[in-house]
């Protein structure tokens, strides 16, 4: 059995963020093309990938033998998701951030543009989407033409890479409900609970925002999903 590197749980661990929990299994097309390039086995990664599972305080499930090694990866990423998270493309060669467990990974050196901020965002996106299970997390709508990941803080106030960057200031919404939260005609509260502004339910409503929009007013949601490092 060959030892993991701490690159190797890198690559791992950035595979976790961006994979749906229910599709990190041997069949995963991406988890295929990553045992091809480091010495470990497509059963060895995705047990990997089960293992992060476990650290997860959100997560009751997973595996218990959680190596000191994952620990510490998972802690880095926390402080500096930009940085991991494009290592774990370029030791891989692969467009992690792009790719699909059916289809798989394109080359890397392919895309037109990766250079930082572009792979950044694509990494936010993904890690977003994958924890959102693809699925917009007001409406339930799961069209992925459809699907935004959008900033809980607005990305032209974030100060840091971490806010930038980390899939814990990231939540899954259609573009409608997406450009309703941009522009502040609804907020979500830390308790779940979604308000419409004043704007909307002051003023006269066609029979559409009556139903999609002022009708949120007051609704719980469920708790969020788990996101890999909150």
């Amino acid at each position: 059995m060959n030892a993991w590197s701490r690159a190797d749980i890198i690559i791992a661990y950035a595979l976790y963020c961006v994979t749906p929990l229910g599709k990190i299994n041997p069949s995963n097309k991406v988890i295929q093309q990553v045992a091809e390039i480091i010495p470990h086995s497509v059963a060895s990664i995705v047990m990997r990938m089960r293992n992060f599972r476990y650290i997860d305080p959100k997560v009751s499930s997973g595996l218990k033998n959680v190596a000191k090694a994952d620990r510490m990866i998972y802690e880095e990423f926390k402080h500096d998701w930009g940085s991991l998270s494009l290592e774990a493309e370029t030791l891989t060669g692969l467009a992690i951030f792009d790719s699909s467990p059916l289809q798989g990974a394109k080359p890397l050196s392919s895309l037109t543009n990766h250079g930082r901020v572009s792979r950044e965002r694509h990494f936010f996106k993904q890690a977003v989407l994958a924890a959102y299970d693809d699925r917009c997390f007001i409406s339930g709508c799961a069209l992925p033409q459809m699907l935004v990941a959008s900033h809980i803080k607005p990305y032209s106030q974030c100060r840091s890479e971490a806010d930038r960057v980390s899939p814990d200031n990231g939540i899954c919404l259609n573009t409608f409900y997406d450009k309703a939260f941009d522009r502040g005609l609804i907020t979500i509260t830390p308790s779940m609970k979604i308000y419409v502004s004043p704007i909307i339910l002051d003023s006269p409503q066609d029979a559409f925002t009556a139903r999609w929009l002022a009708s949120l007013d007051g609704m719980v949601l469920p708790p969020p999903p788990p996101i890999s490092a909150a």
